[in-house]
């Protein structure tokens, strides 16, 4: 191997050349070391037992012309060595440290990519290859060659300690929420948001992360236990839901604050197998309270807010996340059941009270049919909508059915006018689904068209007329005619008699012979042969008049 590919070759020249090249060369190191391992430069490279420290901090297998253009670009544009990849791992890994902490301005996926680029190559580096690079360089420069891995994996540790230390002082100059965006983001791409084991380095960041904020978490999660007690106070003395709304919008608020700050740990926790306890324990808290107050206060609005807050904040902390995702399906289910329970409840509550009030207002009948009609599909159709059992659904429209050939048999026997019976009637006909229910509406039907038919021509009287006569002359009633068998009725004639003889026909009326004369359903239309009696009549008269 040519001796200039060897930055370290100067150990084999004279004494006074060694301290020259030896200076210069820890000026250069000065630019990917600390101060403090600048200072030791000297020793480190002429001590053979700290002389691999210094080897795995500079850059292995790089010769010396190459390692200027590189320096120079690290001082020049530190940001274009993130495209150079042509390096062993220790070497680029180093370069790519000392480029970091020198950049000026950053963005959250800047970050990322410098944090990630930096963990993938320390994750892929190779004892056994460092250890060979190094023998190379070693060879030249008459060095014994390092035959321990131990060794190698010791330093390495070292190396890896300091990268974790000047990315944690690169996130320290940013803005706190600027930094946990920045953790976040770097712990999510690297572990695939926790379902794929991460980078050790990611790790290592990840664990000095929790360290510096456990005092923020810890100092929320006492104001979470506060709050929490103060609701549960609040639900027990039945505070109006105006402050309980209040106090758990603070509570999702800081919460979600906790978990803003607890997510990187979370995922990483999560990509290691592990759990982070303090999750748990907000979790469940939190969880605790919300169940609570569903189950003994029935506050079904808060209960919502609060689980959906906690599978948002906790959804990668393993056990917990299943946990929420049945409560989550438990609530929604109960609230299906509640609302078509109160769907249900509202059919039952329109059939009975429409029923009471038809019984003690008969001539309400109408209008009460009508609002069965109008309302009960819309009630029908929330029971649909939530896929309920389908014998409950039928139960419910035979009770609608049942209410609405109430109304018409009501409305019939109340009035007497049957054709909006037949309205009331065919539509509950189209409720019912028990066949019993069914046959007996259609029968009722049947005789609603035949009664309708009879007195359709019938119009409401104000009072029933007085049939008197006084020595054979007065009102009386004569004749039957358009009988019904069912209801017994037929139509009868009110006629002005002159010794018992009809002479003038006044009105027709439908009746139903009684034990004391007669029930008048309706008066109805003359007929054309009661009008030529009329006219006959008159006209007898005005002949009388005249010829007198």
């Amino acid at each position: 191997m040519d001796l200039l590919h060897n930055p370290f070759h100067i150990l084999t020249a004279s004494p006074r050349d060694n301290r020259r090249r030896i200076m210069e060369l820890a000026d250069e190191r000065s630019l990917l070391l600390e101060s403090s391992e600048c200072m030791e430069a000297h020793s480190e490279l002429t001590n053979p037992r700290k002389r691999l420290s210094a080897e795995v901090a500079w850059l292995p297998g790089i010769g010396p012309k190459r390692v200027g253009e590189v320096l120079s670009i690290l001082e020049s544009s530190p940001a274009d060595l993130l495209k150079l990849d042509c390096f062993s791992s220790v070497a680029e890994t180093n370069l790519l440290v000392a480029a970091f902490i020198r950049l000026s301005f950053y963005n959250v996926d800047e970050i990322e990519v410098w944090i990630l680029k930096i963990a993938q190559l320390f994750e892929s580096l190779n004892f056994e290859d460092l250890m060979v690079t190094l023998n190379d360089d070693r060879v030249v420069s008459g060095f014994p060659e390092v035959s321990d891995l131990f060794s190698i994996s010791a330093e390495i540790d070292k190396r890896r300690r300091y990268y974790r230390q000047s990315i944690v002082s690169v996130l320290n100059s940013m803005p706190p929420r600027k930094l946990v965006e920045a953790v976040t983001a770097v712990v999510e791409s690297a572990t695939n948001y926790g379902n794929d084991p991460g980078p050790i380095l990611i790790a290592d960041l990840i664990d000095s992360y929790e360290v510096d904020v456990q005092s923020i978490l810890d100092n929320k999660e006492a104001k979470i236990n506060s709050l929490v007690e103060k609701l549960r106070v609040a639900v027990d003395t039945n505070q109006p839901d105006s402050k309980l709304d209040l106090l758990v919008g603070h509570l999702v608020e800081i919460v979600k604050d906790w978990g803003i700050i607890a997510q990187p740990i979370q995922i990483s926790a999560k990509s290691r197998g592990l759990d982070h306890h303090a999750s748990y324990r907000v979790a469940n808290l939190v969880r605790s309270l919300s169940i609570d107050i569903f189950n003994e206060y029935d506050k079904v609005d808060l209960t919502k807010r609060l689980i959906y807050m906690l599978n948002e904040v906790f959804m990668v902390v393993g056990e917990f996340a299943e946990q929420i995702t049945e409560d989550i399906n438990l609530l929604i289910e109960m609230q299906k059941k509640r609302r078509v329970n109160s769907s249900l409840e509202s059919i039952s509550d329109l059939c009975n009270d429409t029923i009471e009030k038809v019984e003690n207002q008969p001539t309400t009948a109408n209008l009460e049919a009508q609002k069965i009609i109008n309302i009960a599909p819309q009630l029908l159709e929330r029971l649909y909508d939530e896929n309920y059992n389908a014998e409950t659904i039928e139960n419910s429209k035979d009770s609608i059915a049942v209410t609405l050939m109430h109304c018409a048999v009501v409305h019939a026997s109340n009035t007497g006018d049957w054709k909006p019976c037949i309205e009331f009637l065919e539509h509950a006909v189209d409720f019912a689904c028990s066949d019993d229910i069914k046959s007996s509406i259609k029968i009722n039907l049947s005789e609603a068209i035949v009664q309708n038919k009879l007195y359709e021509e019938l119009r409401p009287i104000k009072s029933a007329p007085n049939p008197r006569m006084i020595n054979g002359t007065g009102t009386k009633l004569y004749g039957s005619t358009d009988r019904d068998q069912v209801s017994g009725s037929f139509i009868t004639t009110y006629y002005f008699v002159i010794l018992a003889i009809p002479i003038l026909p006044i009105s027709r009326y439908r009746v139903i012979p009684t034990d004391k004369g007669y029930r008048f359903l309706g008066k109805t239309h003359l007929r054309t042969l009661d009008k030529w009696h009329i006219a006959i009549t008159l006209g007898l008269i005005a002949w009388l008049a005249i010829s007198i």
